[in-house]
Formats: C-alpha cells, sequence, structure tokens
C-alpha cells in the first residue's frame, strides 16, 4: 500500500494531525494498534489536560471540540499561584479580556471525539498495527508492520511517544534528563466550590496543582521527588486527601478521594532535529517538558497545526516529504519550543531549590508580577497561545 502520509501514532496528537489533514488532497494512514480510552463511567478520567485557546480553535476548525461531552469541560476563569511564604500571584480572564483562561478536559473524552471525528474521513485509512521498522529511501519510506503489513510513504510523522520506536529507527537523537521526580494525579470531590479556579503551590513538597472539574470535583497534579511520590501513590484515600488539604490549606474544604491514584516519572526530552529524510517528528516523540506549566499537550497540537498547515499550504510543490517542505515545519516550531523549555525548567530549578536565598528570590518575584499589571498581562496572553 502507497500513501502520501503515514502517521505513527494514534495518541490524541497524531489523531488531530490526521483530522487536521482531511481537505488537504493526501492519502493519509494512521498507524496505531490501540483503541481509544473510554470515560468512566463513575467520576473523571484521572489525566486530564489545561488546553489553551489556541489548541482550542485548532480543534473548533478540525470539528473535534463539538464532539467532545461538552458537560465534561471545566473552564478556568481564574488562576492563584502560592508561594512558600505568604507571596502570591492570581490571573483573572475577566480582567484579561477573554471568556476563559483554559479548558480542562480529560483525555478520553478528547480521544474519543478525535476518532469520531475520523471515523467520517474519507481520505483516511486506519490500520491496527504496531511500528517494526522502516527503510528510509530517497524518494520514500517503507515501513513494516506488526501484522506483516508493509506500506510505503512519502512522509513519515512520528507521533508514537516519548520513547519512540521510529525516531529511534530514523537515528535521530534525543537529548533527555530525569528530574528525579513523580507526577502523581488523582480526582476528588470538594465541600467548598472551586468557582473555576486553578490552584498551584510551590512548596518543599514540590509543585501542587488542584484543576476545576465539573460540579464540585478537581484533579490534582503533583509533581515530586520519587520517594515522596512513591508515598503518596501508595496513600490510602484518606491519607490523600489529608495530605493534599495540608498543603492547600483546606481552601477547598474537606477533599474526598473518587478513582485511583496513578504516577508517572517526569523527564525533559528534545529530540535533535524535528525532520529527517521523509520524516516529521510531533508531541512527545519531538519533546518532553516539565508540567507544571501545563502546557505539554498544547505544544504537541502547535506542533501538529504548523506541520499541517504547512502541507496545506505547499502550493505547486508535489511531493510531501520534501526537505524545503519539512524546514518550514521545522522553522515555525523551533523558537516556541526552545521558550518553553527554557521557562519549565528554570520554574523547576528555580522552585526545588532548597537554599533559603533562593526561597527568599522566588517568593519576592511572585510579588513583583502579581504587582505589576503589563508583566501579568504578557504572561496570560502568552498562555493563552
Amino acid at each position: 500500500m502507497k500513501f502520501d502520509v503515514v502517521i505513527v501514532g494514534g495518541g490524541t496528537v497524531g489523531s488531530t494531525l490526521a483530522a487536521a489533514l482531511s481537505h488537504a488532497q493526501l492519502s493519509l494512514a494512521l498507524v496505531e494498534p490501540r483503541g481509544s480510552r473510554e470515560l468512566p463511567g463513575v467520576g473523571f478520567d484521572s489525566r486530564v489536560y489545561a488546553l489553551n485557546g489556541s489548541s482550542r480553535r485548532f480543534l473548533e476548525k478540525h470539528g473535534v471540540w463539538q464532539r467532545m461531552q461538552a458537560d465534561r469541560i471545566a473552564p478556568v476563569r481564574e488562576m492563584r499561584v502560592f508561594g512558600d511564604d505568604a507571596s502570591e500571584i492570581g490571573f483573572s480572564a475577566y480582567r484579561s479580556h477573554v471568556p476563559e483562561l483554559a479548558a480542562i478536559v480529560e483525555e478520553a473524552n478528547l480521544q474519543q471525539a478525535i476518532r469520531c471525528t475520523l471515523a467520517r474521513q474519507e481520505n483516511l485509512t486506519l490500520i491496527a498495527a504496531g511500528f517494526e521498522r522502516a527503510i528510509w529511501a530517497q524518494e520514500a519510506a517503507e515501513l513494516s508492520l506488526s501484522d506483516g503489513t508493509r506500506i510505503e510513504a512519502a512522509l513519515v510523522v512520528a507521533a508514537d511517544g516519548a520513547d519512540s520506536r521510529v525516531r529511534q529507527s530514523a537515528a535521530v537523537e534525543a537529548t533527555t534528563h530525569h528530574y528525579a521526580q513523580t507526577g502523581v494525579v488523582a480526582n476528588f470531590h470538594v465541600d467548598k466550590a472551586h468557582r473555576d479556579t486553578a490552584c498551584q503551590w510551590f512548596v518543599e513538597a514540590g509543585v501542587l496543582a488542584l484543576l476545576p472539574l465539573p460540579g464540585e470535583h478537581v484533579s490534582m497534579v503533583w509533581s515530586t521527588d520519587e520517594a515522596i511520590g512513591r508515598e503518596l501513590i501508595a496513600a490510602s484515600p484518606e491519607e490523600l486527601a489529608n495530605r493534599v488539604e495540608a498543603v492547600s490549606g483546606g481552601l477547598t474544604g474537606r477533599m474526598h478521594q473518587v478513582g485511583v491514584t496513578a504516577g508517572f516519572p517526569l523527564r525533559r526530552m528534545r529530540a535533535s532535529t524535528l525532520i529527517g529524510p521523509r520524516l516529521a517528528l510531533v508531541g512527545d516523540t519531538a519533546h518532553n517538558v516539565h508540567p507544571l506549566a501545563g502546557q505539554g499537550l498544547n505544544l504537541g497540537l502547535a506542533d501538529a497545526q504548523i506541520l499541517s498547515e504547512t502541507l496545506v499550504a505547499r502550493g505547486a510543490q508535489n511531493d510531501c516529504g520534501a526537505h524545503a517542505l519539512l524546514r518550514r515545519y521545522e522553522r515555525g516550531r523551533r523558537e516556541d519550543l526552545l521558550a518553553m523549555e527554557a521557562v519549565t525548567d528554570g520554574l523547576q530549578a528555580l522552585f526545588a531549590s532548597p537554599l533559603p536565598g533562593v526561597r527568599r528570590l522566588r517568593n519576592a518575584g511572585l510579588k513583583l508580577v502579581d504587582g505589576s499589571s503589563p508583566l501579568k498581562r504578557l504572561l496570560v496572553k502568552r498562555a493563552l497561545g
């Protein structure tokens, strides 16, 4: 089988890219051995994302947002960030003249909406198989799949995650830094209304974020060192709730865990290049950043947006895997990715430091930013995408 574009990896970024290419006059294949995850019957998915305005508009443009279950999406209209003293910085959608700062969506809700969109796409072939190996030739790439299928593509898009086999097959190197931290996630019912407010605490035990969910529910993301992470994952629902209440100062009242606790290792990863011969990298395959800014998926969706726009606007360039075309994509993404990596890495280093002088500096910085309206507007504009 021959295709113009083969996307390996049917996660959120790879699948959204496929949807964005529905009218690109290209033949597409999406290679993914697993189906989309089901929404939980009770409570909410433990994996949620804070999508910025740019991501939402991209999803709306390609019919994905409209297919999500709207009653499971929560807006973020206020954000409060606390230091490890009395310092605090606040952001408001109202004062920023926008309807919301972000939208909190469940991964399963998003994936199901994308799959529903793809089911109606005429130029797309879904292949339920895994990637095995590839031969990278000058005119095309030949992929061998786990079910014995062989397919040929003018362009292969690697969207198969941080440990990408496609990236390794193409000999694209990646630089990885392990933070020796774990991201612990869980959902809670709370006694006090969250009022569409996301809260984040930078404390000695790491970075704790409570994100609003529909009704009186919140999603917790606690980035902490590996030892504390193991304790949190092993804790009973009551013990975990008590620890979160202690760090958050009881801001949301009594908390009652709904669902399970999960954890994942935190690391920074950057591929040496976003492109190769007959190859483009997107999403976690190309980059990982610390989750404290909540921008990981937004970066991946921006990859999909720029790559899809590049392919749609290729003009007289019939070869969608041409190096000159792929260079446009890389140039369109490199600056944004490097800037976000620097910001998240710098914040992680600043707030992870136990030195008293650094603690005073970062808390003073929060107070300074909170008192500067122009600086706050700049930060909000950057976060909105």
